[in-house]
């Protein structure tokens, strides 16, 4: 079985670097400390992706540096490094133990190594900041980040400053490149399914967090709904997988609720449970098709794992090639027909 490294890195710390380990030719973070009419300091927190500089003396430090054409020397060594090794890509990922994503990072490892690309896997759960610190210390060739929260504005700045190109997977941002699926038609869907089960009061379950996922499927379900009309539909967040069961057994003691669409199959999972041990004829869809699911015989949205998975790595390989070509930089925005997947629940 093919293995890949996971390494979390959830540094609250870093040193900045010294002035005399930053050169490009002729040119120095003197140099731009001098143009910029701020110490030396002040550049390398900004350089560093620090976030206790003003936003108005961030933008001013990186526009500086471009116009000089400063290149990081530890950067340029990597770059050399890169020449004569594999390059390797860095994964944000915000929730270790989400089901999708563990299936999602198999196909885009396996993509990825067929192309003679490694990966690094980050932990994002206490925020991307220390993160894009080690990337660009370690000058990564690129970086997808796995569903949400995505970037700050600062972050992706530094990236861009420093030519490391980064792509949205499962997440979209119209200013941004990303690989998503359409989660609002995907939930039309969920709706139309239990709309033809004579469902007429619903229960739409999901998570506390609230993603963009999450409210994507929400709002498209609802709206659909309501076109249809006759129907009630209401909403009900929890704070984990793990209570899904006993929320579910629940709210099944409702004899008039007849349908349940679960934000996620690992969520709908503990819906079969309850509802098998109620003996209540209630329907069910999920969202996500992950492997189990046919096992438990769940109805559900499908988003294939292993086509965003593959799309996602062919499409940094594409923008890791722009760069080194030397073009300009575009946006790759990809969205996916998901399908739903029928197993009578």
């Amino acid at each position: 079985m093919e293995t890949f490294a996971f390494v979390c890195y959830n540094f609250h710390l870093l040193m900045d670097f010294k002035a005399d380990d930053r050169v490009s030719g002729k040119v120095t973070i003197k140099d731009i400390a001098a143009k910029a009419g701020v110490g030396i300091g002040t550049v390398s927190r900004v350089l560093n992706n620090s976030p206790n500089v003003k936003d108005s003396t961030r933008e001013e430090v990186l526009r500086i540096a471009k116009e000089l054409n400063y290149v990081p020397n530890g950067a340029a060594r990597m770059l050399v490094r890169q020449s004569h090794s594999t390059a390797t890509v860095g994964l944000l990922l915000p929730v270790v133990e989400n089901q999708f994503f563990f299936e999602l990072i198999k196909h885009i490892h396996a993509c990825l190594k067929n192309h003679q690309f490694n990966i690094m896997i980050f932990s994002t759960d206490h925020g991307h900041e220390s993160v894009v610190h080690h990337i660009i210390e370690q000058r990564l060739t690129a970086v997808l980040t796995l569903g949400d929260p995505p970037l700050t504005a600062a972050e992706q700045e530094i990236l861009n400053f420093h030519k490391i190109p980064f792509l949205y997977v499962d997440y979209h941002d119209a200013d941004s490149s990303y690989i998503t699926y359409d989660s609002v038609k995907g939930s039309v869907m969920a709706a139309d399914y239990l709309i033809s089960r004579q469902c007429k009061k619903i229960m739409m379950i999901g998570l506390t967090d609230r993603s963009q996922q999450q409210i994507d499927r929400f709002q498209g379900f609802r709206r659909r709904a309501e076109e249809t009309g006759g129907i009630h539909v209401s909403e009900l967040c929890i704070n984990s997988e793990e209570e899904c069961y006993d929320i579910s057994l629940s709210l099944l003691n409702d004899q008039s609720l007849d349908g349940i669409f679960y934000f996620s199959d690992t969520l709908a999972y503990g819906g079969i449970q309850a509802r098998m041990e109620c003996g209540r004829d209630v329907s069910i869809i999920g969202y996500d098709d992950i492997f189990p699911s046919k096992f438990m015989k769940l109805s559900t949205i499908r988003q294939s794992a292993e086509i965003l998975g593959t799309r996602a790595a062919e499409m940094v390989i594409e923008m890791v090639r722009q760069r080194e070509d030397g073009e300009e930089k575009q946006l790759l925005q990809t969205v996916l027909q998901p399908e739903i997947i029928d197993r009578n629940s």
